[in-house]
């Protein structure tokens, strides 16, 4: 149980730190910045910083702070399955252990906000309010509820005698899925998350397939902007990209196949890609090790070269590219910051995949009016780093280099975090040794 009693000062500076404040082009080198009560109130050249009495000053000595960082598409739900039939198997009570074990460890790892895109039973929801009642640590929660797709989709996983209660949800036709989105809202999720085409996983259907109709697509997100809901679209085929973009989608998961046309689409929409790029490398990587089926692994070495050069493309085009690592499957929780090494790879420049983990990634997933930003008025989620990620994204990966991660102007973890006397030591899931190292050589 997280102590109610705060521990850090109400009021502090960090002074004399590289600041990257998640919407500049540049760092700004010696810089401060104001908390006040969980906000940011200013920030400036250290020759500015307020002297104020009973203002606390920590002295960043050159560190780097910046806005905590967010992931777009988790789940916390998901303890290391090999495959998506084995993780629909969880009962919904070991699924909130699970969520509520890896909730504390992607906040170690300086993550201050995800948003979960497909969970088991209404486990999201509960993640959300009770980080919010600081009943938990972990990071604040954009909670979608159980992903809603059609009869052999990739959301239809179970042997055919089976009917999921809690986990993916199977419905055909416009009325049932609108219906499905209708339940949704009433059970209080803030996004509705679709899987529109097959999926690698999958052990009858493929990501080159699309497996929802456009009427049906185009209908369950009318129903969710008419509730007022984000929708985040699992998309790898060609076909299921346009649908969801013409139909209003605000993101789109994985973007595996990109045309010039899907490409105009985004530039014309208000839409996001999270490239998802863990889920692609974890299973070239470490599908054998892990024992993936040999079908998995080998549509994903014919995925890799379209994958790659769609991100690409979208990132030549201007597409907004949101960070989301997809985790919970093969890769621990915590090791969230990969997917920023990986966008690297592909070429986007390092102020650019941070921003995409910041203030682009809160855009995406409608939170940054509220955070994602270091600006003033926003809430005060910061990372101070022992380092420089845009010399060396890895740093990000590395514990012992993260000193101070803040959520609301409270100090939550780090190395130079204190946890209060009631508070137990957090666990984090056991790396298994073919799930490590976190940054394999990628195969290109």
């Amino acid at each position: 149980m997280r102590s109610p009693t705060r521990t850090t000062p109400p009021e502090f500076v960090l002074a004399g730190c590289r600041l990257i404040d998640g919407v500049s082009d540049s760092p700004l080198e010696n810089h401060y910045v104001e908390v006040r009560h969980g906000k940011v109130v200013a920030s400036g050249p250290v020759a500015k910083a307020p002297k104020d009495k009973g203002v606390h000053h920590y002295d960043c000595q050159g560190r780097t702070v910046m806005p905590g960082l967010i992931d777009c598409h988790v789940h916390m739900v998901y303890a290391g399955a090999k495959n998506m039939e084995e993780a629909m198997r969880f009962p919904v009570e070991a699924a909130v252990i699970n969520a509520v074990i890896h909730a504390r460890a992607i906040l170690n790892a300086g993550f201050t906000a995800v948003r979960e895109v497909g969970t088991i039973g209404n486990t999201s929801v509960a993640m959300r309010d009770a980080v919010a009642a600081r009943k938990i640590y972990g990071p604040k929660v954009v909670a979608s509820g159980r992903g809603i797709g059609t009869t052999g989709s990739g959301n239809d996983v179970l042997p055919p005698h089976w009917e999921s209660t809690a986990g993916r949800l199977v419905v055909d036709g416009v009325d049932a899925i609108r219906k499905a989105v209708r339940r949704q809202t009433r059970e209080g999720v803030d996004n509705i998350k679709f899987i529109a085409s097959g999926g690698e996983f999958h052990p009858t259907n493929y990501t080159w397939m699309t497996t929802i109709s456009e009427e049906e697509l185009r209908a369950g997100i009318e129903e969710a902007k008419r509730w007022g809901k984000t929708v985040a679209v699992h998309a790898q085929s060609y076909d299921s990209v346009k649908f969801a973009l013409r139909a209003g989608a605000d993101t789109i998961e994985h973007g595996t196949r990109l045309d010039e046309e899907s490409i105009e689409l985004f530039r014309k929409s208000k839409a996001f890609l999270v490239p998802t790029l863990c889920t692609l490398y974890s299973v070239l990587n470490l599908g054998e090790k892990l024992g993936l089926s040999k079908k998995q692994r080998d549509e994903m070495k014919v995925n890799q070269p379209l994958w790659e050069a769609s991100i690409r493309a979208a990132h030549a085009a201007g597409v907004q590219i949101a960070s989301g690592g997809d985790l919970g499957n093969r890769m621990p929780h915590g090791d969230n910051a990969v997917e920023l090494e990986y966008l690297t790879t592909l070429g986007i420049p390092a102020m650019e995949v941070l921003k995409a983990a910041t203030s682009v990634a809160a855009r995406a997933i409608g939170r940054g009016d509220r955070f994602g930003s270091v600006k003033p008025g926003l809430e005060a989620d910061l990372l101070v780093v022992d380092g420089d990620p845009l010399a060396d994204m890895r740093v990000l990966q590395e514990e012992a280099r993260l000193n101070m991660v803040f959520q609301d102007g409270e100090m939550v973890a780090g190395t130079e975090w204190k946890s209060p006397q009631d508070e137990t030591d957090s666990i984090r899931p056991p790396r298994e040794e073919a799930a490590a190292p976190a940054c394999e050589a990628h195969q290109h």
